[in-house]
């Protein structure tokens, strides 16, 4: 939607069809590695934030055990173990180190390991917005500007669309609820650039 408001506000300013094609192609550029790298450090943050409790988790249970024992007993008299079927697993989990460890995570902190594969994930959301920036872009590479941009509107608001149904049918909700949602957010962003072009091609 950042590249379709922005080729909508170049054809508004009175933009020829090469310089809004130029532009849409660099904001699609920018846009994708940018968002391939917010997935690629996010990752690695999430995975330092992992290795960071992880590491506090191995400290606390070799210098507090006895509380870290209170702990994992806790963990599992809430669910539901008492006596000494409570007292066996208790003493099973805490007799190895990296299992108790695995249990705090687990169950304290709610912590999953992440994964691995930062940079597939990265490349695959990079990927994945060129490709959806470029939609808007087609048509100016074979319609006149006026006429591409009613068919880059009209094209990215069956998409959004579309990708809002999808959403609703492989999670949860209405599907065109979902839609909707998705196809409103979109167009308001693409008209805000369009508004732009209008606004600032006047003068």
């Amino acid at each position: 939607m950042n590249v379709l408001g922005l080729v909508l506000g170049l054809t508004a300013a009175g933009s020829d069809a090469r310089t809004i094609v130029i532009g849409g192609l660099a904001a699609l550029l920018a846009e994708s590695v940018a968002m391939a790298g917010v997935i690629y450090t996010s990752a690695g943050a999430e995975r330092d934030y992992y290795e960071a409790q992880l590491e506090n988790e191995r400290r606390e249970v070799r210098e507090m055990p006895d509380a870290e024992r209170d702990e994992v007993r806790e963990i599992f008299k809430q669910r539901g173990l008492s006596g000494e079927l409570l007292d066996r697993v208790v003493e099973h989990t805490t007799a190895d180190p990296e299992r108790w460890v695995d249990v705090m995570m687990r169950d304290e902190l709610h912590l999953e390991k992440p994964e691995a594969a930062g940079v597939t994930r990265a490349a695959l959301v990079g990927l994945s917005c060129a490709v959806g920036s470029g939609i808007p872009i087609v048509p100016y590479l074979f319609i006149p500007t006026g006429t591409a941009a009613l068919v880059a509107a009209v094209v990215s608001a069956a998409v959004l669309f579309g990708v809002g149904v999808y959403k609703a049918l492989t999670l949860v909700g209405r599907w065109w609820a979902s839609g909707l949602q998705m196809l409103v957010i979109g167009m308001a962003s693409a008209l805000a650039g369009y508004a732009i072009g209008v606004l600032l091609g006047a003068r």
